[in-house]
């Protein structure tokens, strides 16, 4: 397989299993749902969050491709998105564990399931902010050759996010009793290092443009 294509699902793969690590609403929705109903229906809620997140790359990409023309925009949006990435990254490193949100599940078949879980995601305004920020350095990387590198890099992060919420679902079952504070924690600390990494890559994007 070509080198860049084997680099763009890598990518994806890195960017998805930190994505997994964040702490949010659809988290604790998807350990109720597995509690509640168990491991098999609450696929149905990680999979409507990875359909959404699979609109939101679309969407956000779609949207980068038709600004392009714009003077300095891969320097400017590189600044902002890194700014975003690494804002959110240390937010999560400095603030303490949430509190479990309690997402109540009132439901009887598979559909509204999945439509729980994409609710939570599309409407939840740190997805979009993630996925924009995500997409300009797709398009400043290995998109900018090849748009099926950015496919590949895409498809690689909702796949790797699918299997990590599936597996978090089948794994709340048994080790929610041992979810402490320590250990919301230390997955804030994991997803906050990888997104540092990736808003550092995009600051050292936009100072290389400008420095041309």
């Amino acid at each position: 397989m070509n080198s860049l294509f084997l680099e763009a699902i890598g990518q994806g793969v890195v960017l998805g299993f930190g994505l997994a690590f964040l702490i949010g609403p659809a988290f604790f929705a998807l350990l109720q749902a597995s509690i509640d109903r168990g491991f098999g229906v609450s696929v149905a809620l990680a999979l409507g969050v990875v359909v959404s997140d699979s609109c939101l790359m679309a969407a956000t990409y779609t949207l980068l491709t038709q600004l392009k023309q714009i003077p300095n925009f891969n320097e400017i949006l590189g600044l902002v998105g890194g700014t975003v990435l690494v804002g959110t990254g240390i937010s999560g490193i400095l603030r303490p564990p949430p509190a479990a949100v309690s997402v109540k599940i009132t439901i009887r078949d598979l559909w509204p399931l999945f439509r729980k879980g994409f609710s939570i995601n599309t409407f939840n305004p740190f997805p979009w902010m993630f996925w924009l920020s995500t997409s300009s350095m797709v398009a400043s990387g290995v998109g900018k050759t090849s748009s099926t590198a950015a496919f590949l890099f895409f498809m690689a992060a909702a796949l790797t996010v699918f299997l990590t919420d599936t597996l978090k679902a089948w794994a709340a079952q048994f080790i929610i009793r041992y979810l402490s504070p320590l250990i919301l924690k230390i997955f804030r600390i994991v997803s906050g290092i990888c997104l540092i990494g990736f808003g550092l890559k995009l600051f050292w994007f936009a100072y290389s443009e400008w420095t041309k």
